[in-house]
């Protein structure tokens, strides 16, 4: 079966006994590690985790080692459960893809075999093999995609991990936190801990989350973006000048910056074609990242997808540019940026 909300996988976690495999993958690497280690809590007691537990990293294991480990014998008539992380099935040799496709077809009884792809991405869509491993998986198991959160639950999910380490957290200070620090659990979670570790108990304010936590690239190019639009174009040079000052790569920063106008331009089509702006994240796949819509729904009415379009076309041209022309990649940077202004604010005959 697949499992394709996180609530679902907790209601099967609660309700329902282990089945035989799972695969664990999706965006979110801290969910995959935290079911995972749900998983396997379910499937064999405390008591025998030494026992009965067995953890593989497949860069360092091959399929044969895995299967003994499962069709090994468990003390005290408890369940087996082995964990293999990070299989990348499209590099396997064919003979040990024949092995894998023979071993997920059964399994012993009173085994679990966990596949929990942390670093490692799944993509059936591209790789037949990866599709292979999920039919298989569905007909014997349980696949789980682990892809974000909502804004709403990656705030409840900070307020707890404040309390539990002996601190709170305003509403204000989340918010701020998630704005610069982006919705990927692991580095959230981080962040929290430097943040508990320097309050020590109380209230963890706003202030703290602006002098501790290091605004990662996407939120500032997210601002450079917002300059761009709001016609600050000396604002948006100056941005831009901070991330080079703080390291950024200027193909990374490119990168971030195309996201943010893809964003517009796919909430500008989803508006004109009269989608709801609460339908457009499962239109685009933005589930947990609807924070991305909000925006760009209220940015995109002042300009035509026909400039839009512009931008992008600019964006991938600098692309071209930054991987084949000698001239220096900040100086590109710099030029980029200042079309990108004036695709959007330059009167039409002058496009």
């Amino acid at each position: 079966m697949r499992l394709e909300k996180e609530q679902d996988l907790l209601r099967h976690l609660k309700e329902d006994a282990c089945l035989p495999v799972y695969l664990l993958y999706g965006q979110q690497s801290y969910l995959v590690r935290l079911y995972a280690k749900k998983l396997r809590e379910k499937a064999v007691p405390p008591s025998l985790m030494d026992l009965n537990f067995t953890y593989f990293e497949a860069s360092r294991t091959g399929v044969d080692e895995v299967s003994d480990a499962l069709e090994s014998i468990s003390f005290s008539g408890g369940t087996r459960c082995v964990q293999l992380t990070d299989l990348d099935a499209d590099k396997l040799s064919a003979a040990e893809w024949a092995k894998w496709k023979e071993r997920l077809s059964a399994f012993p009884e009173d085994t679990v075999l966990i596949l929990s792809q942390q670093n490692i991405p799944v993509d059936p869509k591209k790789s037949s093999r990866w599709r292979a491993i999920l039919k298989s998986v569905e007909e014997s198991g349980a696949s789980v995609v682990l892809d974000g959160r909502s804004r709403r639950e990656t705030v409840r999910f900070l307020t707890a991990l404040c309390q539990k380490n002996g601190c709170t957290i305003s509403p204000a200070a989340c918010e701020s936190l998630i704005d610069r620090c982006g919705d990927d659990m692991l580095v959230l979670g981080q962040e929290v801990q430097k943040l508990c570790a320097y309050q020590g108990e109380g209230e963890i304010p706003a202030s703290a989350v602006e002098k501790l936590c290091i605004r990662q690239l996407d939120a500032n190019v997210f601002d450079l973006a917002r300059r761009i639009l709001a016609k600050n174009l000396s604002g948006a040079l100056e941005n831009l000048q901070e991330l080079f000052d703080m390291g950024s790569e200027p193909l990374a920063v490119l990168g971030a910056l195309n996201t943010s106008f893809i964003d517009l331009y796919r909430c500008k089509t989803a508006r004109e074609q009269g989608l709801a702006a609460a339908d457009v994240p499962a239109a685009f796949s933005y589930k947990g990242k609807e924070f991305r819509v909000r925006n760009a729904m209220r940015d995109t009415a002042r300009f035509s997808r026909r400039r839009l379009a512009r931008c992008i076309f600019l964006l991938a041209e600098t692309d071209y540019q930054l991987k084949s022309s000698r001239t220096d990649s900040q100086i590109l940077m710099q030029e980029a940026v200042t079309r990108l202004f004036l695709a959007l604010h330059q009167q039409e005959g002058g496009l």
